[in-house]
């Protein structure tokens, strides 16, 4: 089976963290509480839920969901495109798309919440 990872950003805290736990409904499979560090069961809806994509940048670091990614001078965004079922790279103007899999050329430099470059 496939390694399924998150990390989260906590609204609230204004940061990201890696979760102990996140519980699902099992009727809507929509998210429904988060354990983090220092924390017990909080309500998913403090926090946005970042997937794993399954692929590492050029230094081997796990990319996630709304991490931003440098390659040859150029920004890129991770986000998931419901329309192909994937995730993609988009320039944050979204003039320019790269294919997912261009991730190992290139290194984070932030997420769309902390350390966005401008």
């Amino acid at each position: 089976m496939k390694d399924i990872k998150f990390k989260v950003w906590d609204k609230g805290r204004q940061k990201i963290l890696k979760p102990h736990a996140i519980t699902f409904d099992t009727k809507t499979l929509a998210p429904f509480a988060v354990s983090v560090p220092g924390h017990s069961w909080e309500p998913a809806g403090k926090f946005e839920l970042l997937q794993w994509t399954g692929l590492c940048d050029a230094d081997g670091t796990d990319v996630y969901e709304g991490d931003i990614i440098n390659i040859s001078s150029v920004m890129y965004q991770v986000i998931w495109n419901k329309s192909i079922a994937g995730f993609v790279l988009v320039e944050p103007e979204g003039a320019l798309h790269r294919d997912i899999r261009d991730i190992g050329m290139g290194n984070i430099v932030g997420n769309q919440y902390q350390n966005a470059p401008r």
